[in-house]
């Protein structure tokens, strides 16, 4: 079995007050329950990241992950949020 999650599936599973909340996680477990395969895009998980933050982009997050892998703490950026994730970054110059 195969599903395919777009954006508004993302969503409708993680917030309890969309008026399908319910519907969309019982099918969602069930399907997980018969060990179905989910799919999705990265486009669609970037437009979810970005939707359920609104004030950092997906992209932002996965640059953070890269620059803690690699031990960059310095970025050329107007982003304020760097300085505010806790992550030890410093906005250069």
């Amino acid at each position: 079995m195969k599903l395919f999650i777009d954006t508004w599936g993302w969503l409708a599973l993680r917030d309890r007050k969309e008026s399908r909340h319910g519907e969309v996680k019982a099918l969602y477990l069930r399907f997980r329950a018969r060990k179905g395969i989910l799919y999705t895009s990265d486009y669609i998980l970037d437009e979810t990241v970005t939707l359920l933050f609104r004030k950092i982009s997906f992209t932002d997050l996965t640059s953070m992950v890269v620059m803690r892998e690699l031990g960059i703490k310095d970025i050329i950026t107007g982003d304020e949020h760097f300085n505010g994730v806790g992550m030890g970054f410093k906005r250069v110059p």
